[in-house]
């Protein structure tokens, strides 16, 4: 007579295994989706920040400050950057307060960023032929002025737009993630 013995087969562990590993991979790619956006939007709130504290600190010092968006090779890989400056009697140099807040700031190989100019001839302006920091494209001016313009952030390989800030002659800044169809903020 033959005894029935009880457990799961080798077939059924497998199967089980499987399925546990599949959720487990989703899982892990939801949290760093979140995390990587999640480093996005405090790279780009920190910018903002030194933003302002750039247009109070020109206004304080009566010296233009500006910012220089652009694309180099960081790691082997093309990212785009952001670096501070101030105008000097010798031209556009690196800010000699705050080195933290006026650090040069990277981001991640995945992002694009476009930059559109109220002044500007033509409708975004073309960050990656300017391969040399030069006349920063956003400046602050003593007076208490910006150039009018904003920045927009895109995941490179679906052109989705992650996020965007948009700022005022007065220096005031907003962002949002509602846009329409022409890449607009919606009123």
């Amino acid at each position: 007579m033959r005894t029935k013995l009880s457990g799961f087969s080798l077939i059924e562990i497998l199967v089980v295994l499987f399925v546990v590993s599949i959720m487990v991979k989703l899982v892990s790619v939801n949290i760093s989706t979140d995390q990587f956006r999640d480093t996005l939007e405090t790279e780009i709130k920190h910018l903002t920040r030194v933003a302002s504290f750039a247009l109070d600190e020109a206004q304080l010092s009566g010296r233009d400050y500006g910012l220089f968006v652009g694309r180099t090779s960081k790691e082997n890989e093309d990212v785009f950057y952001y670096r501070w400056s101030r105008l000097s009697k010798n031209g556009w140099v690196k800010p000699k307060i705050d080195a933290d807040a006026f650090a040069d700031g990277f981001f991640d190989a995945r992002i694009r960023v476009e930059l559109e100019l109220d002044d500007s001839p033509f409708s975004f302006v073309d960050i990656e032929r300017l391969k040399t920091p030069s006349t920063p494209q956003i400046i602050f001016y003593s007076s208490g002025e910006t150039n009018p313009g904003r920045l927009l952030w895109r995941l490179g390989e679906t052109g989705e737009v992650l996020y965007e800030i948009e700022w005022n002659i007065f220096g005031k800044f907003s962002s949002s993630y509602d846009l329409d169809d022409k890449g607009k903020f919606k009123r």
